[in-house]
């Protein structure tokens, strides 16, 4: 397994990787409609290609197996989306892509990581802690992430019982 930046060529490999993780979600109730087979477009995946920020997980012969796609926001690197392909979780590439991740976020001088997640879901909220992740409360969330919750909220996704703001601190 070997992790390297992603190219413009790979987006339709890791849109099959997003559609292949979320069917984890057909095992949480009340979250099954994330297994509906949509995933990023190819538009919000160039907003972290093209700044450098978003990593493939492939296999020695090639296969897209992982990615993550992230954004530096002032002193943070916000991480929108990782995922792992359903024949290759639990096997440490999430793990991969967010060291990786925060190596690079280091390089950039950032202060922090922050992602947004699902506080009961074994693969989000209690893996980023395992990782080093705070969850926030919600007033403790600056203005960009609580702006995200927001946004999230006007999207249907259940919050603020489910749904939450995490960072790292990288100082």
């Amino acid at each position: 397994m070997k992790i390297r930046q992603t190219r413009k060529s790979d987006i339709s490999a890791l849109q099959a990787v997003e559609i292949s993780a979320s069917k984890a979600f057909l095992e949480i109730e009340g979250l099954e409609t994330f297994a509906d087979g949509s995933c990023a477009t190819a538009e919000q995946h160039m907003s972290a290609i093209e700044p450098g920020t978003s990593w493939t997980a492939e296999t020695d012969g090639g296969q897209q197996v992982g990615f993550l796609a992230a954004i530096p926001e002032d002193a943070a690197l916000h991480v929108y989306e990782i995922s792992v392909h359903s024949d290759y979780q639990k096997q440490g590439i999430g793990k991969a892509l967010i060291k990786h991740a925060e190596a690079h976020a280091r390089v950039l001088g950032l202060l922090e990581m922050t992602l947004t997640t699902f506080r009961h879901v074994p693969w989000n909220a209690p893996f980023y802690e395992r990782l080093g992740f705070q969850i926030l409360k919600l007033e403790e969330c600056d203005a960009r992430l609580g702006s995200i919750l927001t946004e999230e909220l006007g999207r249907g996704l259940p919050m603020p019982e489910q749904r939450c703001a995490i960072r790292k601190a990288l100082t």
